[in-house]
């Protein structure tokens, strides 16, 4: 699960303008249309996806021999997987020029960070937590609808008179909790902000959820954002803090994504930062998959997203019943097609309309989530550790595949490790156990025993689901 963390304005520079204002038009007049008419345009999206793909990547094409020409039941056509994606990518993508050899060198090189490939292409990683990382090029019409999408159902929220007020004195800036050290989405796509629109070059900022939250209070009080966006777990230890008088900020519009939050907690945040609070739930594959209404709905982009929730055996569930996992269809990007691919979050889809008017369908998301961890620093004072910033420590390792980490005592961490072929596990185990003692030793934690577990990550036997992050101590 990822957010619309780079912002609303992304500009896709490199897009026709009389385009981009088509598709603009056409995200905002499909915004109170019917559900017939949001299906039609899905349809008809879906079509075209699936006619071009069948031309142009030798990939899909093969794997849909045995699907009749024209078809468009989605559940006739067989799922795909990430590991399946990247294993074939050269055959996968439509653009010849684009190989995974010469984009594993880009992504490799950090100073990349923010360019565009062969100066056309976006490119966003993911961290590899369920298993291998991903890389996924982006074409203009994704980066249009990046920006617009996630307008479409917050705008009304920024036009009150108070909430413009604010904007105003504090210049539109924007902070952003992401984090950084990679081509990923938030860092990337924050990076690219900065290098082509003059509007948000010095009015958004990236912050890192792996330094101290005394570091982060601090950076953030000199700041002083006008748009507060980021990892959920992140941002409600922020608003405790406003609460407590530690951070004194005064954001318009705040917006937590990349966990779930709950709904007591998003009242928390509004609560201490006066100011209305919308949800997102996006991933690096597409962004924003749905977006928080003024009813506390989060409505599915269905008019450029095609959602699956599906069992174990990717079968349909029924409305109403959390899924095993999510197919999603791309219908916006045709460089890097995605057609029914395993997402891997449980959703539950609704069949009812929203009391806002929009007959977007309503979904509710339970995806990558884990544990804060509290631990007392060497002052004794309290230190939360989130749980995206302590996986991904780990999983920065080279040759780590995958990773659980368990609190099964107040100073012990548990660590289990998959590790990649062709890595030494023993290599790879103390590279982990060193960053993960640099990092809490930087956050003034010590004293932390960190054990390697002898199984591997692996799912909750009654729920099937993969957990990150988590405590077991009594």
């Amino acid at each position: 699960m990822s957010s619309w963390e780079d912002g609303s304005l992304l500009e896709a520079s490199t897009m026709n303008p009389i385009t981009k204002g088509k598709i603009t038009l056409d995200v905002w007049r499909a915004k109170w249309t019917t559900r017939s008419a949001i299906e039609t345009r899905q349809q008809r999206r879906l079509a075209d996806m699936l006619s071009y793909v069948r031309r142009q990547s030798r990939f899909y094409k093969q794997h849909y021999t045995d699907v009749p020409e024209g078809c468009t039941d989605l559940t006739q056509f067989p799922p795909v997987t990430k590991p399946m994606l990247m294993e074939h990518f050269d055959d996968v993508v439509t653009d010849t020029a684009i190989t995974k050899a010469e984009i594993d060198t880009f992504v490799a090189d950090e100073s990349k960070i923010g360019h565009r490939f062969l100066d056309r292409y976006p490119v966003w990683t993911t961290s590899g937590t369920t298993g291998e990382p991903g890389i996924f090029v982006q074409d203009d019409t994704s980066l249009a609808l990046l920006g617009v999408l996630p307008d479409r159902w917050v705008l009304d929220a920024l036009l009150d008179i108070d909430t413009l007020r604010r904007l105003v004195k504090y210049n539109f800036r924007q902070a952003v909790i992401a984090i950084t050290g990679g081509h990923f989405l938030g860092a990337s796509a924050f990076a690219l902000l900065q290098r082509e629109s003059t509007f948000l070059e010095n009015r958004i900022r990236l912050f890192s959820p792996t330094q101290p939250l005394d570091d982060l209070i601090k950076t953030l009080n000199r700041y002083q954002p006008a748009l507060l966006m980021g990892y959920a777990t992140v941002i409600v230890e922020l608003a405790r803090a406003q609460r407590d008088g530690y951070l004194d900020i005064n954001p318009a519009f705040v917006s937590p994504a990349s966990e779930p939050v709950s709904a007591t907690q998003k009242r928390d945040i509004e609560r201490a930062f006066d100011c209305e609070v919308r949800e997102a739930y996006a991933a690096t594959e597409f962004d924003p998959i749905a977006i928080e209404c003024g009813h506390g709905n989060l409505h599915a982009n269905a008019d450029w997203v095609v959602v699956e929730p599906v069992d174990d055996n990717y079968q349909p569930v029924e409305p109403g019943e959390p899924s095993e996992t999510v197919l999603i269809t791309n219908l916006a990007n045709r460089i890097q097609p995605l057609i029914r691919y395993d997402l891997g979050d449980s959703i539950t889809m609704y069949d009812e309309h929203c009391p806002c008017g929009s007959a977007f369908p309503i979904i509710e998301v339970e995806g990558r989530q884990g544990d804060v961890f509290h631990f007392e620093t060497t002052d004794g004072r309290d230190r939360p550790v989130f749980p995206l910033a302590l996986s991904s420590v780990v999983e920065e390792v080279p040759g780590v595949r995958r990773t659980q980490l368990i609190r099964t005592a107040p100073s012990t961490l548990r660590v289990r490790l998959e590790v990649a072929s062709g890595h030494d596990e023993a290599n790879v185990w103390e590279q982990v156990r060193t960053d993960l003692k640099t990092f809490l030793e930087d956050q003034r934690i010590t004293d932390i025993t960190l054990e390697k577990a002898t199984e591997s990550p692996q799912r909750n036997p009654r729920s099937g689901k993969f957990r990150h992050v988590w405590s077991e101590q009594i």
